[in-house]
């Protein structure tokens, strides 16, 4: 569009290219919505011979004109159309409305993705979605992050545990990475601070509305942060989020009506041990050292409401790499929102001999981990970071019941198209 080169100024000549949203005509006028560059814009044709057959919903078009300033338009403004051309036609029609208030099945709407992805609703969503990682980006770099890029080939588990997606390497077997952790702890050494925002994956079968097969995962290592500076940080880091897209996205926000987070205070730190005194209290009977159920999340996190942290979790409930505490329990954290868990870490172990007795504990071979543990002979700092699911974030931010809302094309047990 050349609005933006010549201005939105009454008289102006103005160009658009974009696709119909609606049509709406009248006995001497017909007004029509365009979506170009994910904004409406409103076109006014008072030639009816403008008006071609060809042109219905969804067609993409160019049209040309003069703006007229009211704000009875979306955005402020109309263009009043002297030329238009058909670029595309539909060939189809959509299988449903997308500017229907009654939504249909999110199945159908995935299915046909790309279409459902321009209903107003979604348009504002992931301009949220691509804003907050733009603002994570900008904390971190404030605070001296390096920005990193990990390998997502990897020839043994990066955690542990059997949710791995196997591939072949050319004549080898390799996984898909559950995460970049033992690469962004050995980053330290060389660059001290080091984030990246990329993608996971976890092979795990359960279809439930906050697990995905391939998440977006944002992860921070950090040299000579103890447990507490940690949450310190992360706390910091989500708020700084969240009030920037209080303070720049507030309209997109509100159009799809999403809930206000009360970040003033802040966040509740719970010892693993207070949660399943909560729970035996209040819930059932749990015995110290069990880990803890979405249906025990869930139920204290409506106790708590908003955000928390829980920390000091059990040893053995933990991956390798994290440092050990009082023999049992370990330096690691987790943040929740109400029962959500959207976030998991703490300190890394830097002694070599206590990574080996790490995985020895998880029943894990040093052999498949010889290339990490030889990192650790030449000087590994002390160091801890963190996992944040960019998409449950979204789904708090946004108030999504299903984290396949917040998802372009979400991966699951069930689904690998489109």
């Amino acid at each position: 569009m050349l609005i933006a080169q010549n201005g939105i100024n009454e008289g102006s000549e103005a160009e658009v290219y974009g696709w119909v949203l609606s049509i709406r005509e009248q006995k001497t006028l017909s007004f029509i919505i365009v979506y170009e560059n994910r904004k409406q814009v409103q076109l006014v044709i008072k030639d009816k011979k403008l008006m071609s057959s060809q042109l219905k919903q969804n067609s993409v078009i160019w049209a040309k004109g003069t703006i007229k300033i009211t704000n009875k338009a979306p955005n402020g403004f109309e263009i009043h159309v002297s030329s238009l051309k058909v670029l595309s036609k539909p060939k189809k029609l959509p299988p449903f409305n997308i500017m229907s208030t009654d939504v249909p099945a999110l199945d159908l709407r995935l299915d046909f993705r790309a279409l459902d992805l321009r209903r107003p609703y979604n348009l504002n969503l992931f301009t949220l979605r691509s804003k907050a990682l733009q603002y994570f980006r900008e904390y971190l770099i404030s605070k001296d992050f390096l920005e990193v890029q990990t390998p997502k080939i990897i020839a043994t588990a990066s955690e542990g545990g059997a949710a791995l997606f196997p591939l072949m390497y050319y004549d080898k077997q390799a996984f898909l990475a559950q995460s970049p952790q033992l690469y962004k702890e050995e980053l330290t050494m060389s660059f001290e601070r080091v984030f990246e925002i990329g993608p996971i994956y976890r092979a795990e079968p359960s279809r439930t509305l906050k697990h995905l097969s391939e998440a977006i995962s944002l992860d921070v290592e950090a040299a000579f942060y103890k447990n507490e500076d940690l949450m310190d940080f992360l706390e910091d880091m989500i708020k700084y989020v969240i009030n920037r897209l209080y303070e720049k996205e507030g309209d997109a926000l509100k159009r799809i009506k999403a809930p206000t987070l009360d970040i003033s205070k802040k966040f509740p730190r719970y010892s693993y041990s207070e949660v399943v005194s909560w729970i035996n209290k209040n819930l059932e009977e749990i015995h110290e050292g069990e880990d803890l159920s979405s249906k025990h999340l869930e139920a204290f996190g409506d106790h708590v409401e908003g955000f928390y942290f829980i920390k000091d979790w059990p040893l053995k409930l933990k991956p390798f790499y994290i440092q050990p505490k009082d023999g049992d329990y370990s330096n690691s954290f987790d943040l929740m929102y109400r029962g959500l868990e959207l976030s998991s870490g703490g300190e890394r172990v830097h002694d070599p001999a206590l990574l080996r007795k790490g995985l020895k504990r998880t029943g894990l071979s040093a052999k498949g981990f010889k290339y990490h543990l030889e990192v650790y002979n030449y000087g590994m700092p002390p160091h801890g970071g963190f996992g944040l699911g960019v998409d449950r974030f979204m789904m708090v931010v946004t108030g999504a019941e299903n984290i396949r809302e917040v998802v372009l094309y979400p991966r699951d047990v069930r689904r690998l198209v489109p």
